[in-house]
């Protein structure tokens, strides 16, 4: 066995991480919910104000994602077979499976079911481009993330730490101006610029994809790669800073709300660019939720508040992504029934809790029996997560078999 190919021992469990998941999930849950409350009458203004105010959680999780995988993999020899073939068991068979699964729940009158390999063709083409649900996007955007990682880790060296920030905030905010400012608000222009010339083909590509590249969302990856390289470090800083992150969440939320009513309430704003993640101001108000959040986590990291239950739900946050609007779209022909009876908040509330439930308790289930678990890929680390817990329980009790426990508590991938 390689050195690259052992988990190093000496990593403990980033438990801002599991909060830090949950937050995401949650969000991601709740805005999917937000969008079925929208086709019902007389829900508008405010509930798509909050459509805009729920925009981070997909950066959260890239955020994460970074970090965890850099924390753990970084200035250590990376047994690169061995991460791919884990990343292959753990999140492109998942995805696989997921995708054929929501063929036949939303596609199935599009299918040509005469031809032998119809559904086959299907799958194919959904497989490559997400479209199969509209949350699958992310585990592309993620499987090429963990694709490039190794070349990635070659070449950010970021020895200089506040310098790098600088370098991918002000990055990512240009990279965002080109997405919103040229590609999305005059993308008809620029169609129109490169047709007839050997760019039109890529352009379009670029122009229909833009939001399931990497690229698109490369400056989140590369801030949780340098908190996690420098966890300390930025846990001191947050620390020291709780006023100036909490002055930043306040001043982004106010752009991001005075640009709703302003550009989508006075000026009739397309509801497409309104909700752009590529906007300036939703990148700024992403990276100030993430901020407050991360230090959220670490405060209830250390004072252990609901941390079995966030264990759980971290463990199954790839579970719950997975299957949650499924859950949704069975637990919707119900609340039709009695939608008129309660105000519309009460209800989104309600939705996203009973999905959050209902999919972390299929994804348990799944990944408790060894046939099952590999359709909810990481889920089957639960068990670890709970040895980390129970471990530290026996500690307190003065057991001492607790000890042997917590050299088993390796940081998970």
């Amino acid at each position: 066995m390689t050195a690259g190919s052992m988990i190093d021992l000496s990593k403990t469990h980033v438990g801002e991480a599991d909060y830090l998941r949950v937050f995401g999930v949650i969000s991601i849950v709740a805005i999917h919910s937000l969008g079925f409350f929208l086709s019902v009458p007389g829900n508008d203004a405010f509930e798509r104000l909050s459509v805009n105010l729920l925009r981070y959680g997909r950066f959260v999780f890239m955020f994460v994602t970074g970090l965890v995988l850099f924390y753990n993999y970084y200035e250590r020899e990376l047994n690169t077979w061995r991460f791919y073939k884990r990343r292959l068991r753990f999140l492109v068979l998942p995805y696989g499976i997921w995708t054929a699964f929501y063929i036949l729940l939303y596609n199935w009158a599009y299918i040509n079911w005469s031809q032998p390999a119809g559904f086959a063709a299907a799958w194919w083409q959904y497989f490559l481009n997400g479209n199969a649900c509209y949350h699958l996007y992310y585990i592309l955007v993620a499987i090429q993330f963990y694709f490039f990682l190794p070349l990635i880790m070659l070449i950010f060296k970021p020895r200089r730490p506040r310098l790098w920030v600088a370098g991918i905030l002000a990055g990512g905010l240009l990279l965002c101006a080109v997405c919103y400012f040229i590609l999305e608000t005059r993308g008809a222009g620029v169609n129109a610029l490169a047709a007839g010339t050997p760019w039109a083909g890529f352009t379009g590509w670029v122009m229909q994809y833009k939001d399931r590249l990497l690229v698109s969302y490369l400056p989140f990856y590369l801030l949780g790669g340098l908190a996690g390289v420098y966890l300390e470090d930025c846990r001191q800083w947050l620390a020291e800073h709780r006023r100036l992150i909490w002055c930043g969440l306040f001043i982004c939320t106010g752009l991001v709300v005075g640009e709703y009513f302003y550009f989508y309430r006075h000026l009739g704003q397309a509801w497409g660019l309104t909700i752009s993640v590529f906007k300036p101001t939703i990148y700024l108000y992403a990276i100030a939720v993430i901020a407050v959040m991360f230090r959220l986590s670490l405060v209830m990291e250390q004072r252990e508040i609901l941390q079995g239950p966030v264990k759980i739900l971290s463990a199954n946050s790839l579970g719950i992504y997975l299957m949650h609007p499924a859950v949704l779209r069975l637990q919707h022909p119900f609340l039709m029934k009695v939608l008129p009876v309660f105000p519309g908040y009460f209800w989104v509330f309600i939705d996203s809790l009973v999905a959050v439930a209902v999919s972390c308790l299929i994804s348990y289930l799944l990944s408790s029996n060894k046939y099952t678990c590999f359709i909810v890929g990481e889920a089957g680390n639960l068990r670890l997560q709970q040895q980390s817990f129970r471990s530290r329980f026996l500690e307190r009790l003065g057991f001492k078999r607790a000890q042997k426990d917590r050299a088993a508590d390796l940081p998970p991938e």
